[in-house]
């Protein structure tokens, strides 16, 4: 592991109130792959516990000898206790590792979580309604007559709308937006059935019908984001960034909306997520700053529609930030690649000057005055930096298929120090959600272990969680014998 690693930090209970604490490590390989793996699944005593939590990442760094390699901490808490939890683990590592910007990128909060909260927040706001529609669907589908009944009242109304009527899974919100939407098309439908059918009265009102398309309107934005995000497939932190401002913004002028159902909602949601654009938004722009196809220009133009007149302040904060962290991966080593350390030699003594044979020949024709001259413009003008000249340089275009890590990987030796920065800062784990794992459910505080986990040691726990995670990766060689044995369920 060529860089440094960033931990996305979950928290488990059991049926019988034990409390797990599973340290996953991404990171970026030597060849420009972004990774993330189980480090530990340990049990502790209390997991909600800031103290608890400390003690169980300093473990678990010190198991893996990872103690100086730590860059950042992803948490899937909630809002609430999340100051306190920045707070002391902050000053419980801190010790230990040297944190980049005295601590101000450490602790990340999870992009998945908080969309997350802020749609629940939407959905218990009209529950009463969402209780309604759910028994008026389970009305229709409980009989096939019932079914045609209403898809004749659509027609007779002529409703357009290809939607079908399906309950929601409660465990994920996107299910909930996506009965609503439904149900929304067919609202004249409802309000006939019940006006036909003396068994049925669940129909919401006008007032109700109004308040749902309030919630759909908002969720429609949370729904847009978390879809950005899952199409990436494994995102590199780059692309946060995108979705964050735009949410704030949508949303901050949404609570100026001139309908009161509408922007009471929107002022809940945007109340919420302010908090997390507020604790988040400078690591998210940092990490959009790596993004050669937007650089500081992007951060620019977002902030001066969120702050407008005050958006000077915001930038500056972030470019300071950007060179900050620069210096202090410039006073790190340089590791050498291959390629330096074939020509190093050469190259240092040219890049030096104290070449005795460049200084020869150059005395030799005639242009002493020439070289002082250089000399001279050396001192007084000094080269750009690493940064400045990468920041200087103009956007890449931006094509549908760009692979940012790739990118890098190719600029590599153009800038050996900020390349090092990039692959540290594309690596922080944005959201808690994985591959393979849905969004719409992932980062909304706590997860059970089923019955069967929770009643095994701990250590099985943790020896099935972790080689779960480990054996799609591991590489046997083509006739090792048993090879072909290994299944993993």
């Amino acid at each position: 592991m060529p860089g440094r690693i960033s931990l996305a930090i979950g928290l488990w209970t059991t049926s019988q109130t034990l409390g797990y604490v599973s340290l996953a490590g991404q990171f970026i390989d030597s060849d420009w792959k972004l990774h993330r793996r189980m480090l530990n699944f340990m049990m502790v005593s209390s997991p909600h516990s800031e103290n608890a939590l400390s003690e169980a990442i300093s473990a678990s760094l010190t198991d893996w000898s990872m103690k100086d390699k730590l860059f950042t901490i992803t948490l899937d808490n909630d809002c609430s206790s999340h100051d306190i939890y920045s707070a002391n683990l902050r000053d419980h590592l801190s010790n230990k590792n040297d944190l980049s910007l005295k601590g101000q990128l450490f602790v990340v909060r999870c992009y998945a979580h908080i969309l997350n909260a802020v749609a629940q927040d939407v959905i218990a706001s009209i529950h009463g309604v969402i209780y309604n529609i759910r028994e008026s669907i389970k009305f229709i589908k409980a009989s096939p007559n019932r079914e045609e009944r209403f898809a004749e009242l659509a027609l007779q109304l002529e409703i357009p709308s290809t939607k079908t009527l399906c309950l929601d899974v409660t465990t994920q919100w996107n299910t909930t937006y996506l009965m609503l939407l439904a149900a929304l098309d067919y609202k004249q439908a409802f309000t006939q059935l019940e006006t036909c059918d003396d068994n049925y009265n669940e129909a919401p009102s006008a007032e109700d019908w109004k308040r749902v398309e309030a919630a759909c309107n908002y969720l429609r934005l949370l729904y847009d984001s978390a879809h950005s995000i899952m199409a990436a497939g494994n995102p590199t932190s780059n692309i946060f960034f995108h979705e964050a401002w735009k949410l704030q913004l949508e949303l901050a002028n949404a609570s100026g909306h001139g309908d009161p159902v509408f922007s009471i909602i929107a002022n809940d949601m945007h109340e919420r997520f302010d908090k997390y654009w507020k604790d988040c938004n400078l690591v998210l722009a940092v990490a959009v700053v790596m993004d050669p196809r937007f650089k500081m220009k992007l951060v620019e133009f977002s902030y001066s529609k969120i702050y407008g007149v005050e958006a000077a302040k915001y930038v500056k904060v972030v470019n300071d930030s950007v060179h900050e962290l620069f210096k202090d991966y410039v006073a790190q080593p340089l590791p050498l690649t291959p390629a330096y350390a074939e020509h190093g030699a050469t190259n240092s003594a040219a890049a030096n000057g104290n070449n005795t044979h460049a200084t020869q020949a150059s005395t030799g024709d005639g242009l002493l005055d020439f070289d002082m001259y250089l000399s001279e413009i050396a001192t007084s003008q000094p080269s750009k930096s690493e940064l400045e000249q990468y920041l200087d340089e103009s956007l890449t275009p931006r094509i549908q298929e760009f692979d940012i890590l790739n990118w890098w990987k190719l600029n590599t030796l153009k800038f050996p120090t900020l390349s090092r920065m990039a692959r540290d800062i594309l690596a922080i784990p944005m959201s808690m959600s994985t591959n393979g794992t849905s969004i719409f459910s992932a980062g909304t505080g706590s997860r059970m272990l089923d019955d069967y986990r929770s009643s095994l040691r701990p250590e099985i726990v943790e020896a099935l969680v972790c080689a779960k995670d480990w054996l799609p990766y591991t590489t046997a060689a083509p006739d090792a014998p048993g090879s072909g044995l290994l299944k993993v369920e």
